[in-house]
């Protein structure tokens, strides 16, 4: 473990004490979802092909090659990744693709000295291998394909055994054509063998296909407009999910955008399409300044859903997130439903918000941070679910109160805890939760962990608590395994009845040569509510 870490630093010293002999600093400007860009380009010399390392003050957070060079500004694919990048991080380059060629200065007075001419000699003309211009951006392919099996066997009296194969394909291919042009498929195929069926909608045997996104993107954020196709998701607001469209974004500025995005919805019991749902939606998006010192970004949407020409969900969405450097994080997010037909009258309100969202997290140092949250969502009516009972979606809320904090203690040691406070209208009294974990990592031997978790809650009418310990092994060629075990229990109900119940488990994955990937689990469950085993196996190729 010593060699590797013990390179990787002399690689960082060199490209640092690199950039500080000749003045190759960059900066990162802008990150858009493929590609990370720089505040310099042939005015440093930079050149296609060449390698930075990207540092969070003294910490290496990501490796970039370079794409695209321009007069004062640069394009790069990300290598490798350990951290977030963000605006404002260091790059420095340790790695050039070609030397830099520097233009010999010469004085008035000097003259070219007269060489006698040699005898003239006729060659073949070399083939010359093709060079990338500055111009051109390269075409990145990367993905992985797997298969999966999953089984349960079950020892209990009702014989539920359970069989599930499932195929998994997903594919990024980053500047087609050299331009920023990217595609992405993620799709999921998968036959679920039960013992017998339960009913109609839960049959015995079944086939399930799932394309979850199928995009063409254009993203160039120094274009005026960049857009989205196919089934995509919005990249500026959540709550509206999937839809089988577009969305176009038209950029005023490298800080401020606007954009609209339009289509149906796809099913999400079969992830098939269909066109009775329609989703439309408008955004606003600013953001200014850089992450190392102050950062602030800030969106604002109106959406709507549509079965027909029946209204199903209208609402506006608010977003904000502000940092100020790496110490301090505030984050805020919100939806206030416009009710109108009949929502406003199940509801009685114009509007209703139903979804607030607030954290911030305060960081000293590198071994302790502390943040708080609070979460307050209401349960929202759509055209698919307003015939059901008003007391499953009555205007209850859900309040939540939960402060965490972290810390990191000499011999490799981490701590986590967290404590929660919820209470509902209708509850007689608050629920409180709190979990807590350590880990620990070079336990007895190297490259060994040792993991404790704990949790549990207190509510009106139940409580329990759940406790599990972790033990895992990761060997030189990149082989771990993980052995672990642990307990759930409950008290409460109608019946104020106590459940309790177990679990072992055991987990490896195993390199193989190429790119090829294996990992297994073994799961041995037993108690009051359950007993039976689960193998679950996967074997993939990453591209």
């Amino acid at each position: 473990m010593f060699r590797p870490l013990m390179l990787f630093s002399l690689l960082v010293a060199f490209a640092v004490g690199y950039a500080q002999e000749s003045d190759i600093i960059f900066h990162v400007k802008y990150i858009s979802s493929e590609t990370v860009y720089l505040d310099g380009g042939a005015d440093k010399h930079l050149q296609v092909g060449d390698r930075l390392l990207v540092r969070n003050k003294k910490k290496v957070v990501a490796e970039l090659e370079v794409l695209y060079v321009a007069d004062h500004s640069a394009s790069c694919k990300v290598i490798k990744s350990k951290g977030k990048i963000q605006p404002g991080d260091m790059a420095v380059v340790y790695k050039r693709s070609k030397p830099v060629q520097k233009e010999e200065k010469k004085t008035p007075e000097e003259k070219p000295k007269e060489q006698p001419k040699a005898p003239t000699v006729e060659k073949k003309p070399k083939k010359r291998r093709k060079v990338r211009t500055g111009n051109e951006m390269i075409t990145n392919v990367s993905g992985s394909i797997s298969t999966q099996y999953y089984r349960w066997d079950d020892r209990l009296d009702s014989n539920l055994d359970y069989t599930q194969p499932t195929m998994r394909f997903n594919l990024r291919v980053r500047n087609l054509w050299g331009k920023h042009y990217h595609l992405r498929v993620r799709t999921r195929t998968r036959y679920h063998q039960r013992a017998r069926e339960f009913n109609a909608q839960i049959p015995k045997q079944e086939w399930r296909n799932r394309v979850y996104e199928l995009s063409f993107v254009y993203d160039n954020p120094g274009a005026t407009l960049n857009y989205r196709l196919g089934r995509i998701i919005s990249n500026y607001m959540s709550g509206v999910g999937y839809i089988d469209g577009m969305q176009l974004q038209y950029n005023f500025s490298q800080n401020m955008r606007v954009g609209i995005f339009g289509g149906t919805q796809p099913d999400w019991r079969t992830s098939g399409f269909q066109s009775n749902i329609q989703k439309f939606g408008m955004f606003w998006n600013y953001n200014r300044g850089e992450r190392q010192k102050s950062y602030y970004q800030s969106t604002i949407a109106v959406a709507a859903e549509y079965h027909s020409s029946i209204v199903s969900r209208e609402f506006i969405y608010v977003q904000n997130n502000l940092t100020f450097g790496n110490n301090l994080y505030l984050y805020q997010s919100a939806e206030v439903d416009v009710n109108r037909s009949w929502r406003k009258e199940r509801s009685g309100q114009r509007f209703a918000l139903s979804n607030l969202f607030i954290s911030a997290r305060y960081r000293l140092g590198n071994r302790f941070s502390m943040g708080i949250t609070y979460d307050n969502r209401k349960n929202y009516w759509t055209y698919e679910i307003r015939s059901l009972e008003d007391i499953l979606f009555d205007d209850a809320l859900r309040q939540g109160l939960r402060g965490n904090v972290s810390l990191r203690l000499p011999g490799k040691i981490f701590i986590y805890s967290t404590v929660g406070m919820r209470k509902r209208e209708t509850d007689s009294r608050s629920t409180f939760s709190y979990t807590g974990s350590i880990r620990k990592a070079d336990f007895i031997f190297k490259r060994v962990s040792w993991h404790i978790n704990y949790a549990g809650f207190d509510s009106p009418l139940t409580r329990g608590y759940t406790a599990s310990m972790l033990i895992s092994r990761t060997f030189r060629n990149g082989l771990r395994l993980e052995i672990g075990g642990g307990n759930y229990a409950y008290k409460g109900g109608l019946e104020n009845t106590q459940r309790n119940n177990q679990w072992g488990r055991f987990s490896a994955y195993i390199p193989l040569p190429g790119r090829l990937f294996l990992n297994g689990q073994y799961e041995y469950s037993w108690g009051d509510d359950i007993q039976g085993q689960r193998f679950t196996g996967e074997i993939g190729y990453r591209f």
